[in-house]
């Protein structure tokens, strides 16, 4: 038989998630590099960027 649901359960699990959440959050801050890397033109998709002599149409 498992244990009736409980306002205070439900209050100690929301505080652990959070918890959990804000660690997971911390380590990867720590985690990442000090600088963002320099964009490139490689990483940029033109199929998405719009042709300046579209505009006109």
């Amino acid at each position: 038989m498992t244990m009736p649901d409980t306002k205070s359960g439900r209050e100690r699990k929301g505080r652990n998630k959070r918890r959990q959440l804000e660690s997971r959050l911390n380590e990867r801050e720590l985690e990442a590099p000090d600088e963002p890397p320099e964009p490139t033109m490689e990483e940029i998709d033109s199929e998405y960027l719009t042709d300046p002599s579209e505009l006109d149409e």
